[in-house]
């Protein structure tokens, strides 16, 4: 992530994450993804062109958004089950993070990373990586890592993240004047 490689935004953030460390940045992933309450548009489409009535479509819609709340929540359970170690990713782009933890690591040690972009929907997505180098901001361990074996999806769903927290911003600083 120095400066002359780095080809993805980053922006500062609080997100959670669960760790497990790995024999290799390698290792096949455990973590294969998590993001409830994304519809198919082309479903909601289906449903309409059945001459179902808007309202029992909505209502669908919603129910369905619902079911995959709850079934979220009981996937964040086992998460930390799998993934003992909480993190606290402070930055984060398409190409790796920073993160804090109570859990202490060494340089190049591999590791699989599920992060918590959002909790409601939930959105998780997981990446394989290893600690690149350790920095210190007022004798705060900082572990900064580069992702190894991430999926399209998974660094599309963190590159969108990044675009809609920098949108964010903007907003935010134009508010201010």
């Amino acid at each position: 992530m120095t400066a002359q490689q780095r080809t993805y935004s980053r922006i500062s953030t609080r997100l959670k994450a669960y760790i497990r460390k790995l024999a290799s940045p390698d290792s096949k992933p455990l973590f294969t993804g998590c993001l409830a309450g994304e519809l198919d548009p082309s479903m909601l489409k289906n449903l309409q062109g059945v001459h179902i009535p808007r309202d029992l479509v909505v209502f669908l819609h919603n129910m369905d958004r619902k079911l995959d709340m709850i079934l979220s929540l009981l996937r964040q359970d086992s998460l930390q089950e799998d993934f003992p170690i909480r993190a606290e990713v402070v930055e984060i782009s398409g190409a790796g993070l920073k993160f804090v933890s109570k859990e202490r690591f060494d340089e190049e040690q591999a590791l699989e990373l599920a992060i918590i972009l959002s909790q409601f929907p939930l959105r998780v997505v997981g990446a394989v990586g290893y600690v690149l180098r350790l920095e210190s901001v007022r004798n705060i361990p900082i572990y900064v890592v580069t992702f190894t074996n991430i999926r399209d999806l998974d660094r599309e769903n963190i590159v969108q993240f990044v675009f809609q927290e920098q949108r964010e911003q903007i907003r935010e600083r134009k508010n201010e004047f």
